[in-house]
């Protein structure tokens, strides 16, 4: 706990008079949920995998290390630095994530070529005081919308050959919320990645389920089992929950953060959420940008979608029943088939 309160005070998140004392107090607590706001995660104060794997890579700046290609990949806000400054340099980079990639050591090399800088591809003092001396004083990064993942395009405009990775969240030991009914989100979300799944290979897709049973995986093992099949579309299934049972809708995420935004992760989400709430009468709570794990390290294009909320007793039953299961894979896989027929 003092480590995690030491970041955030290094961050300049106020703890109270205490300050870094051990003690998970109601401050500590509102500047985790500041935190998470801040780099567009699930704002419930829970210090879990990804809001911690965030909290350590907000704590490195520009400068603090020599930045280059190694497995694993380096990560951090130095990393997201040097790419957005790459990018309006006009060095694809690739995705703004944060994450030293191959494709990044490949713009860092042709900046230094033609900065006339030795090429090494590590990004040290003398490389990372070009790429400062470069930017106008004053002026701020923009913000930055491409290149986006897959170049914004999947390759194909139909079923045939499509091959869709399915993760539904949560399993095992973690379940996720449990409606009044009893149905929990780990069942859910499972129910409906399988029916998912049988449509978009009726369809002519080819299907990954990374989890098939009720089994519990980490959440960066689960990623890694997602990428390493390589899929052209990755959809993460979750079903919503809030503190008031008025909550109802169908909502979807697409990767995002302060600097970058995959346009094509909003169509595609787009495209899904307008089919749920079309063809199941749901409230359309719209798309909305996100720099969760599950959108940030899969390196196609990925989406994530909750087609209600557990926690609202008439859609929990309806999440529940498996006719709407059926009804609520076929709005997904249409709203996929929308996106597909307009690249």
């Amino acid at each position: 706990m003092v480590d995690i309160q030491t970041r955030l005070a290094a961050l300049g998140f106020f703890l109270g008079k205490e300050g870094a004392d051990g003690f998970f107090g109601p401050h500590t607590e509102s500047a985790i949920r500041a935190f998470q706001q801040r780099r567009l995660l699930f704002a419930d104060g829970i210090v879990e995998d990804n809001t911690w794997t965030e909290l350590v890579e907000a704590g490195y700046e520009p400068g603090d290390r020599l930045l280059y290609l190694r497995v694993p990949y380096m990560r951090g806000d130095d990393v997201l630095y040097l790419q957005r400054r790459l990018d309006e340099l006009g060095f694809d980079c690739g995705p703004v994530d944060g994450i030293f990639s191959p494709l990044l050591e490949v713009a860092v090399t042709e900046f230094q070529r033609n900065a006339g800088l030795t090429v090494d591809g590590i990004v040290g003092e003398t490389t990372l005081d070009r790429l400062r001396r470069l930017q106008k004083a004053g002026d701020p990064l923009p913000s930055v919308n491409i290149p986006d993942r897959m170049d914004g395009y999947v390759g194909l405009d139909s079923f045939s050959g499509l091959k869709v990775g399915i993760d539904a969240a949560h399993g095992g030991r973690e379940r996720g919320y449990q409606a009044a009914n009893g149905t929990t989100e780990k069942d859910a979300n499972l129910a409906l990645a399988k029916q998912l799944a049988v449509l978009l290979a009726e369809a002519g897709a080819e299907v990954n389920l990374v989890r098939e049973t009720d089994t519990s995986m980490p959440l960066y093992e689960r990623m890694e089992a997602a990428n390493a099949w390589e899929p052209h579309i990755h959809i993460c299934l979750h079903h919503a929950y809030a503190s008031s049972p008025k909550a109802r809708g169908a909502a979807s995420y697409y990767f995002a953060n302060s600097g970058y935004m995959s346009k094509a992760g909003k169509r595609l989400a787009g495209y899904i959420v307008d089919a749920i709430s079309t063809e199941l009468g749901r409230v359309d709570l719209h798309t909305h940008g996100r720099n969760y794990a599950c959108l940030r390290e899969i390196k196609p294009l990925a989406v994530m979608v909750e087609p209600g909320f557990l926690s609202c007793p008439e859609e929990a039953d309806e999440l529940a029943d498996p006719k709407v299961v059926v009804r609520e894979a076929e709005a997904i896989m249409h709203g996929i088939e929308a996106y597909l027929a307009r690249l």
